[in-house]
């Protein structure tokens, strides 16, 4: 079984986020996330957790995994992976690129992150992935290739 969680990238940790000014919202979605990752890993014994995470601090996954004695692997792509696959690294942000650049190159970015999910997972039954929510669909859909997959958007969890 994968459960793969779509996540906004600052529900992810604990980090401070200045311009948010740790809203009550903010720090509400946090808990949420953090309770329904927490959640998962222990009630469905999850044996392996792929996340995308791009900063430099501990994510709340990163922590529980240590916590739990749960192998875990971080899929993000790097600087230099998004050169190998010729990413610009600014291909989000920058109004140099079209929606269809745009499509292409994170397609390319979810094709690399099961790819490492996959040369990573091992024996693992189940499995946890969490990724931004542009991935949440196209990655469950690539996983689900002969395996029961749940789809969670922690926004959606009580």
């Amino acid at each position: 079984m994968i459960y793969v969680v779509g996540r906004d990238h600052d529900a992810q940790s604990g980090d401070r986020i200045p311009f948010l000014l740790d809203s009550a919202r903010v720090i509400g979605e946090r808990d949420q996330f953090l309770r329904l990752v927490e959640r998962i890993l222990i009630d469905q014994k999850v044996e392996f957790v792929a996340e995308e995470w791009g900063r430099k601090s501990e994510s709340f996954a990163e922590a529980l995994t240590k916590k739990l004695t749960v192998r875990y692997l971080n899929i993000n792509t790097t600087f230099e992976d998004l050169n190998a696959l010729q990413i610009p690294s600014d291909y989000m942000e920058s109004p140099c690129y079209t929606e269809q650049e745009r499509r292409v190159w994170l397609q390319r970015r979810e094709r690399f992150m099961l790819e490492k999910i996959h040369s990573a997972r091992g024996t693992a039954k189940t499995l946890l992935v969490i990724c931004g929510f542009c991935h949440l669909k196209p990655l469950a859909e690539m996983l689900g290739d002969g395996e029961r997959v749940i789809p969670v958007d922690y926004r959606e969890e009580a």
